[in-house]
């Protein structure tokens, strides 16, 4: 079954993005144990992130799922507005919008952009992968920007291909297993990837990394991770070569690191990157790439 036409009330326009190029504070003038309440700090966290700061009631009128708990979205250009779906998100067309919704789904992928589609955007949305420990990826994988929105209790966060913008967002609450393998953020081959202003925590029983960006499954090119709150993890950024060479062009700048981690800030396997302003949430002192 197919989601057709709008919501009443759908906003003429998507609202449009955050600033995409905060200002840089001097370190003298920066708070420190920002982890504490990302928000008090200008980070993304529970209280501006989602529907709920929108001022919105939800409502499930409209909502069709298939037999399997699906919502297929497969007109070009459809918007999802003001939405409770409590099932799993399939976008099979471009440029389809849900804003200001909460998708509820235990399963391996609340929400799937299938292959070839592009343009779809997530805004203001929340995602609760119900503690399911099936081994959910939050959003995967090609062409799509997920900005304002508050995903958790997903095994990883969003698996990123070609063509993600994440910002202004905050993923958090992973769900840990024996077996689990947990990365708030990862990729095993991705291009035109873009983190920003994000808070993305890690602190699952069966964590890995924070951000993982590798090449298991394709190469990476051009993959950017700027001025977000990075916390907990094996690693808060790990970079590696795994079968299709070392990830290309890949930087992070300005990103704050709570020293939480298990093993260091940065694991760096095969290659280097371009790193620079990064520090820490305690004291705000440089962190460096080790060499």
């Amino acid at each position: 079954m197919t989601l057709t036409g709008c919501a009443p009330g759908v906003p003429a326009a998507l609202p449009p993005p955050p600033s995409t190029a905060p200002p840089v504070v001097p370190a003298a003038m920066r708070p420190t144990g920002c982890i504490q309440v990302p928000s008090a700090c200008g980070y993304p966290d529970s209280t501006n992130t989602g529907w709920r700061p929108t001022g919105i009631t939800l409502t499930t009128d409209g909502i069709t799922l298939t037999d399997e708990g699906e919502l297929i979205l497969d007109q070009p250009g459809a918007m999802v507005d003001g939405k409770d779906i409590e099932g799993c998100v399939s976008v099979k067309a471009d440029n389809v919008v849900i804003i200001r919704s909460r998708i509820r789904c235990p399963s391996f992928f609340p929400v799937r952009v299938y292959e070839g589609f592009r343009g779809v955007v997530l805004q203001s949305v929340e995602i609760d992968g119900l503690n399911s420990p099936t081994g959910n990826a939050a959003v995967g994988f090609d062409g799509y920007a997920i900005r304002n929105s508050d995903i958790h209790h997903v095994q990883d966060g969003p698996h990123l291909g070609g063509d993600v913008l994440i910002e202004n967002s905050y993923v958090h609450d992973l769900v840990g297993c024996d077996i689990c393998h947990n990365d708030t953020i990862q990729s095993n081959g991705a291009r035109n990837a873009v983190l920003r202003h994000n808070t993305f925590s890690n602190q699952a029983g069966g964590k890995n990394a924070v951000v993982r960006i590798a090449t298991e499954q394709a190469p990476v090119f051009d993959f950017t991770v700027e001025d977000n709150l990075l916390a907990g993890g094996n690693y808060a950024l790990q970079v590696r070569s795994q079968g299709h060479g070392f990830p290309q062009n890949v930087r992070a700048v300005r990103n704050r690191i709570v020293p939480d981690w298990r093993f260091g800030p940065f694991d760096v396997t095969g290659g280097t990157i371009f790193a620079e302003g990064n520090y820490s949430d305690d004291t705000l002192a440089p962190i460096e790439v080790p060499r």
